[in-house]
């Protein structure tokens, strides 16, 4: 019975953990177009992330790997996030869509959450446009901005 209860107690702990680093990200800009970013996951990993806007206060995350495969859906609405689809929730990918959207407002001089001050972004432009080192919670992703054509 022991065993059970601590077993409870630990989920319940890591799930609480979960829920407390993301900002409520409270106002979206406006965004004119959908925006297409390659990903690079500090294991060498990569994944496309797109960003679209559905409304005024109202974006589209999705991810998907490689070869195409979804990886998450999100969206983000009223400063919340919520599933898009039967993809399982992945925190981890959450944390990835909170740190670009700091990025983004780093890059286009957005208001940002306190909260979201703690990301660490170095960028620079190459032949092949917009590149951002983004470090936070012990994570690291290198973003690279892709031509919407």
């Amino acid at each position: 019975m022991k065993l059970k209860q601590g077993f409870i107690w630990l989920l319940l702990m890591l799930s609480l953990s979960g829920c407390h680093s993301l900002p409520v990200i409270d106002t979206l800009p406006v965004l004119k177009q959908t925006l297409s970013l390659q990903v690079t996951d500090a294991d060498g990993s990569n994944s496309l992330l797109l960003i679209e806007p559905l409304t005024e206060q109202q974006w589209r995350f999705v991810q998907v790997d490689s070869l195409g495969a979804p990886v998450s859906r999100q969206i983000l609405q009223r400063g919340r996030w919520h599933n898009d689809g039967f993809l399982p929730p992945n925190p981890q990918a959450r944390q990835l869509f909170t740190a670009v959207y700091a990025y983004l407002g780093h890059r286009h001089h957005w208001s940002i959450p306190a909260k979201l001050k703690e990301v660490r972004i170095s960028s620079h432009t190459d032949a092949d446009g917009a590149v951002a080192d983004i470090s936070w919670h012990k994570r690291h992703w290198q973003v690279r901005e892709m031509a919407n054509d």
